[in-house]
């Protein structure tokens, strides 16, 4: 039986996604999951009872159920009640539109995405080996990926307005990107801490976004392209943050004997 899942949070996933952190900073941010304000966008009724919340999240399976299997435009209305075995009605009880259940489904994706970052991410890397701390990072968001294919789709870009439920997914997107190349951020700073800030951020934001762009390619690849793929994206990260990460002790300077 699959783990039950928790009814998403519509927690600052609908708003704008927080100020990047400028490269100049002096320090690196803290790594903390980024403040957000209550936010109910995504529902018409937000489900308060146990039955409710097993409707709602049996409606949102069935939405990414549609969507990995005909895509974001056949995910109608008519086509997630279908999937869902419920009548249309139902979905207009807990969302306004389509849209809307696009966005509480990213916000789903963007829990669990968090709460992969929290474990994800050691307390205290300064001993790990550096490939083994890229496994430690890449395995689990490769394996969220492999369980959650409508997840590419889903945060398709879409430009609107703040208030377009439609961009929400975009929003949340953004947000998790910036707090991924945070987190790098701080760890880099712990594993180096000579490393010069523009350096080390610079650094984060390389790492995330090629770890991005090939776990989307792999997302699309075939079954016996994806685990070559995950090993090529290890030896990649590698090969570039070694010399910035694998920093050497300062040589101690031989001093002269006595006459």
């Amino acid at each position: 039986m699959p783990p039950r899942r928790s009814t998403p949070r519509a927690s600052a996933s609908l708003l704008p996604s927080q100020p990047t952190v400028p490269l100049d900073v002096e320090a690196p941010p803290a790594a903390t999951a980024p403040q957000t304000v209550e936010r109910d966008d995504a529902y018409r009724r937000r489900p308060r009872q146990p039955r409710g919340q097993k409707r709602v999240e049996l409606l949102l399976d069935a939405a990414a159920t549609v969507i990995a299997e005909q895509g974001l435009n056949a995910a109608t209305a008519e086509a997630i009640a279908a999937q869902a075995r419920t009548a249309k009605g139902s979905l207009y009880q807990f969302f306004p539109n389509r849209d809307a259940v696009l966005a509480a489904l990213a916000l789903r994706y963007a829990d669990e995405m968090r709460a992969i970052h929290e474990r994800a991410f050691p307390l205290d890397a300064h001993d790990v080996p550096l490939d083994r701390l890229i496994d430690r990072i890449v395995k689990p968001l490769a394996e969220f990926h492999d369980r959650n294919p409508a997840f590419r789709r889903v945060f398709a870009s879409h430009d609107g307005p703040m208030d377009d439920t439609r961009s929400a997914p975009a929003r949340l997107r953004a947000q998790l990107f910036e707090s991924f190349v945070d987190r790098l951020d701080v760890l880099f700073a712990s594993r180096n801490p000579r490393l010069a800030t523009r350096e080390r951020r610079r650094a984060a934001l390389v790492a995330a976004s090629v770890g991005q762009s090939l776990l989307a390619r792999r997302a699309r690849a075939q079954v016996a392209d994806k685990k070559p793929l995950v090993d090529d994206l290890r030896r990649i990260l590698v090969a570039y943050l070694q010399p910035l990460l694998e920093s050497e002790p300062p040589r101690q300077t031989k001093r002269r004997a006595a006459p």
